[in-house]
């Protein structure tokens, strides 16, 4: 595997490469904002697709299982903070899953705005990734999406708690 565009994803969890619960194969729909309306419900799961900028369907999301936000280019962030406002502001408990251009150094922070699962396309990162290697920091600057507590004397100071609300 390459790890170029094109290259077919392995799905990546907290629990190590899974298999795709959301692919046409498993009888997923997949649709835009755009497309919410009419489509939602016509498949065994529910997947919302996201652009960057695209708004989620923020009145419709309990009857969606997943969203797949799109990373069109490694350095373009808007997928985090569309991760973090899905779980912070609309309380979406449903699967996050970043797809597209990403690599391990940016896993962390992933987990950490919100994101459960991963398309992973780079062949370096998956190699890291079969060993075990997250590459996660163990202690933060600020709150986070997913169980943290307090690490020190310091307010700001975070620590990933064991028992962290991702998969």
């Amino acid at each position: 595997m390459s790890g170029e565009a094109g290259a077919a994803p392995r799905i990546w969890t907290r629990r190590g490469f899974v298999a795709d619960r959301f692919s046409e194969a498993s009888g997923a729909a997949f649709f835009s904002p755009g497309e919410a309306t009419g489509r939602i419900g016509a498949g065994t799961a529910n997947v919302l697709m996201l652009e960057p900028g695209d708004e989620p369907v923020a009145d419709r999301l309990d009857e969606i299982d997943a969203v797949f936000i799109a990373f069109p280019v490694f350095s373009d962030g808007r997928g985090f903070s569309t991760a973090r406002l899905l779980r912070d502001r609309y309380r979406f408990a449903g699967t996050i899953r970043a797809t597209g251009h990403f690599i391990l150094d940016q896993i962390p922070l992933m987990l950490r705005t919100g994101f459960d699962e991963f398309a992973v396309t780079h062949a370096p990162t998956q190699a890291r990734l079969e060993k075990g290697d997250t590459g996660e920091i163990p202690l933060y600057f600020q709150p986070a999406a997913v169980g943290e507590h307090p690490a020190g004397g310091r307010a700001w100071a975070r620590r990933k708690s064991c028992h962290s609300a991702s998969g």
